[in-house]
């Protein structure tokens, strides 16, 4: 039996938690329900910033990291 690959053991976990999940609701152990129209607006996602207000975030982010990083030392020769 060939070995199966990272997606397809990832698809199987995924189809084995919601067999479980069916399993709770079934027994009723696990209820679900509508989200109320406060949480649906407290877990809104948030709206996406526009492209040049990233783009300075971004560069800002790039430089920052390019300040940190020290080269190397010199190798020592023999």
């Amino acid at each position: 039996m060939p070995t199966k690959t990272q997606r397809e053991r990832e698809a199987a976990q995924r189809k084995e938690k919601l067999d479980r999940i069916k399993e709770q609701v079934d027994d009723g152990s696990l209820v679900i329900r509508k989200m109320t129209d406060a949480e649906r607006k407290r877990f809104a996602k948030k709206a996406p910033a526009d492209d040049a207000e990233a783009a300075k975030r971004r560069d800002r982010r790039n430089r920052r990291r390019s300040a940190i990083s020290r080269p190397l030392p010199p190798a020592r020769r023999s």
